[in-house]
């Protein structure tokens, strides 16, 4: 019971579904989410959405590669971009991932959205990860809400670039995204030993730094090159 209130605030039970239940949390929510529990609670009361909530992380590369890699095929085969340029427009591609993966964690994963429905919508796409970092079937992008990303950057590409130029860096982008969630797993669950070079312990400390010190920074998980330009390093 609050002292100053005079009402007891909301709290999850862990016992039940746990989606059904972060909504009425209202304004709570958002200590909440940022103290990290460990385990793997149940989220949805039905069997079948709950394992269609989870995802290993393999799925990715095993779904996406094949696709990002015929769309740079067809590029330079069938559209006849040159090898060099395509290489230079899959560069291109995998540093526009990263500016897209910085924007969309800083500006939508962690707006605040204070409604029922808000917060829940928060909890299903970025939430649940804070509040359950170590969380292993719910880290990587699912297939489903991934497609729509994924659809939106092909079109987008489409629209304004030649089409040729488009898939090459459409290739580009989705490498971007494979490399991402892959390195979104390793540095969550490969321990800073075991971990091959400086480069990827660095990214680990610091997006370790983003889930237990600060969420208010680090947001690039797979390069720190937009929170440098951005100023949201973790320190």
């Amino acid at each position: 019971m609050s002292a100053s209130s005079g009402r007891t605030k909301p709290a999850i039970n862990r016992v039940k579904p746990v989606v059904a239940q972060v909504g009425a949390l209202g304004q709570d929510y958002w200590t909440w989410v940022h103290e990290p529990e460990a385990g793997q609670p149940r989220f949805f009361g039905s069997a079948i959405v709950e394992a269609c909530s989870k995802t290993p992380w393999w799925v990715v590369p095993l779904l996406w590669l094949p696709l990002f890699t015929y769309c740079l095929a067809a590029s330079v085969v069938w559209h006849r971009t040159p090898v060099p340029a395509a290489v230079s427009l899959v560069l291109l591609g995998v540093v526009g991932w990263q500016l897209l993966e910085y924007l969309i964690h800083r500006f939508i994963f962690h707006a605040e959205f204070n409604s029922r429905l808000g917060i829940t919508f928060h909890f299903l796409f970025h939430g649940c990860h804070h509040k359950y970092p170590m969380d292993k079937l719910r880290l990587v992008f699912p297939p489903v809400p991934a497609s729509f990303v994924i659809s939106g950057v092909y079109c987008s590409l489409v629209m304004v670039l030649p089409y040729g130029i488009a898939l090459a860096t459409f290739a580009g982008m989705g490498y971007g995204y494979v490399a991402y969630d892959c390195l979104h797993y390793l540095v969550h669950h490969v321990p800073s030993s075991s971990l091959p070079g400086p480069l990827l312990r660095d990214l680990k400390c610091r997006h370790m730094h983003h889930h237990y010190k600060d969420h208010n920074r680090g947001y690039g998980i797979s390069s720190v090159l937009f929170d440098i330009l951005f100023f949201t390093q973790s320190n």
